[in-house]
């Protein structure tokens, strides 16, 4: 008992004697770290809004497994996305619209869909973020000459085709020239709009002013509080050197959907989906129903609560129909 009473007295007396940790001690060092994180963070953004959203997505894309790469084609450099996995799965081409790119429009999906062991592919389109920029006509038929490029360069066979608004039209496009290499076509928010349907995503998805801007991204749901004015200012700076791809790919509707049109019999036996969302002010329920109409054979899934980009606002329903229609061959075999 007196050892154990001496013992015990020696410990108050050290700890009498030594200096007191605090428990939360760490909190001095991490509290100061995360504060100068978070005003370079914020400067970056200030500086390069669109950029650092860029950077975001596409680092959370290398989280969940997909690579950004990039191939010389004769339209010039072309940026994609890939997931991993084996070279024998059936590869998922997604094809981004007006307003968004790659990384930003496909960045909820590709990680589930590869998952379900399909190889997944989604470019910038030429003259869109890190894909090159040239003074040329960036109209649905060159897309679709690019996309024919890098299908080529990456020697995919029994491709699945995801078109999302005017990126619908693309993909139609290369489905009535390539009918041997396309598998099925899903067609999202888009697909044979016609002029007025392009007028409408003229002016309510390029962000030319501020104000346009900051529709887009409310309908992006990026999930951003309000900024103030000058902020979006910068935003459209931003994208002004994709403004001509897009504005290019939006005047060449009439003229490129006549040529798809006069095609449709090319796709005749191929699996093609249409989605749409309910609430979607560019793309509404009956001209859903008019593709439908168009394309004997199709079928249609529609999210009721989503607006243009069901992509975006319901990731895990709509990777998870996907993988479905993905699955299913002519007959529902």
């Amino acid at each position: 008992m007196a050892e154990a009473s001496k013992a015990s007295e020696a410990e108050v007396r050290g700890n009498l004697i030594a200096p007191s940790v605090r428990r939360h001690a760490w909190i001095n060092i991490a509290g100061p770290l995360c504060a100068i994180f978070m005003g370079f963070a914020g400067a970056a953004f200030y500086l390069h809004p669109i950029g650092v959203l860029r950077w975001i997505q596409t680092t959370r894309l290398g989280w969940s497994g997909a690579t950004q790469n990039e191939v010389a084609l004769n339209e010039g450099l072309m940026t994609y996305f890939i997931t991993g996995g084996y070279w024998d799965q059936y590869p998922v081409l997604m094809i981004h619209g007006v307003g968004l790119d790659a990384g930003l429009e496909w960045r909820g999906v590709m990680r589930p869909i590869s998952d379900a062991h399909f190889k997944v592919v989604a470019p910038n389109l030429m003259g869109f973020a890190s894909s090159e920029h040239k003074q040329v006509n960036y109209s649905i038929a060159y897309q679709a000459g690019a996309l024919a490029g890098l299908i080529d360069n990456l020697k995919l066979d029994h491709i699945n085709l995801v078109g999302s608004d005017v990126g619908a039209d693309v993909a139609l496009y290369y489905a009535v020239e390539h009918p041997d290499k396309v598998e099925r076509l899903i067609l999202v928010s888009g697909g044979l709009i016609g002029a007025r349907g392009a007028d409408k995503l003229r002016k309510g998805l390029l962000p030319t002013t501020p104000e346009t801007m900051q529709a887009a991204l409310d309908v992006s749901f990026y999930g951003l509080p309000p900024m103030p004015q000058f902020m979006y200012e910068r935003m459209v700076a931003a994208v002004a050197d994709d403004m001509q791809a897009q504005t290019d790919m939006l005047n060449s509707v009439p003229r490129d959907e006549a040529h798809i049109r006069s095609k449709l019999g090319q796709i005749f036996n191929t699996l093609t989906i249409i989605i749409w969302g309910g609430k979607d002010p560019f793309f509404s329920s009956a001209e859903g129903e008019a593709l439908h109409a168009t394309l004997p054979g199709s079928a249609t899934v529609v999210f009721k609560t989503s607006g243009p980009f069901p992509q975006l606002e319901h990731p895990d329903d709509f990777a998870d129909s996907l993988v479905f229609i993905l699955k299913q061959v002519e007959g529902g075999r």
